[in-house]
């Protein structure tokens, strides 16, 4: 007979639920029993969904995101981020991961790798945990393709890049970011990576860790985001569903 080795933790569920009633992060209801990261499934559905893409810049190939930064879904990016509220981290990947996965079926070339941004380890440290990494775990199940958690590292925390400019965050970012040496910097050669991160404001970030990729091996790069902010929008950005992929981008 088969026994269900997950009841002991269904029933410390339970009694948790029970002692500790929890309210929902976006409405405030008072939510059912397990809720999916503490939001209810009303206020879910209300998430302002809107995939899309654009060609990216230099070592970038492509962007894609799952929708913009505004409304619902920035208040859970900041409750995940500055609440730290890691238990967001998976729902919001595995909805990114619905909306951005299908263009792999044809459109785009299918990556063999995914790689999180990295954070510096002191900001990691305080933090509890790397949104990015959080977001890249559901990526990398939905595609079946191994998710490479040290690929790239963060060896200086540079300056804070809020209020600059791409060009002021281009500088700032490009001797942040490396690839270890030896056997793990050798598993990107060939390879075709997707770059995941939570929110993209002007690319730089992402512009960046491309380019370590590709010195480092990598046949490609394509970013991925949870949400863009309103200046990412910009010429050749178009949604997912309005048509073909721009040429160039499928290899």
């Amino acid at each position: 007979m088969l026994i269900d080795r997950r009841w002991p933790r269904r029933a410390v569920e339970i009694c948790l639920a029970a002692l500790l009633p929890a309210d929902c992060l976006l409405c405030g209801d008072p939510l059912p029993w397990r809720q999916e990261g503490s939001v209810c499934r009303p206020c879910w559905s209300l998430v302002p969904w809107a995939a899309g893409m654009r060609p990216g810049a230099g070592a970038l190939r492509a962007v894609l995101w799952g929708s913009d930064y505004e409304g619902r879904l920035r208040d859970l990016i900041h409750a995940c981020k500055f609440e730290r509220l890691d238990f967001l981290g998976r729902p919001l990947g595995e909805r990114l991961a619905e909306r951005v996965a299908p263009l792999f079926d044809g459109a785009l070339s299918r990556p063999d790798l995914v790689v999180p941004v990295p954070l510096h380890r002191w900001r990691r440290l305080r933090r509890g945990f790397n949104q990015a990494r959080l977001l890249a775990a559901p990526l990398a199940g939905r595609l079946e393709i191994p998710l490479a958690r040290r690929a790239l590292i963060r060896r200086d925390a540079g300056r804070r890049q809020l209020g600059l400019s791409r060009r002021q965050r281009l500088a700032a970012l490009d001797a942040c970011y490396a690839a270890p040496s030896g056997g793990r910097g050798a598993r990107l050669a060939g390879l075709r990576v997707l770059l995941v991160d939570d929110v993209m404001t002007t690319g730089a970030t992402l512009e960046a860790c491309a380019r370590v990729l590709v010195r480092a091996g990598a046949r490609s790069v394509i970013g991925c985001v949870l949400a863009r902010t309103p200046e990412c929008g910009g010429r050749g950005a178009r949604r997912s569903r309005d048509g073909p992929i721009p040429p160039g981008l499928s290899s």
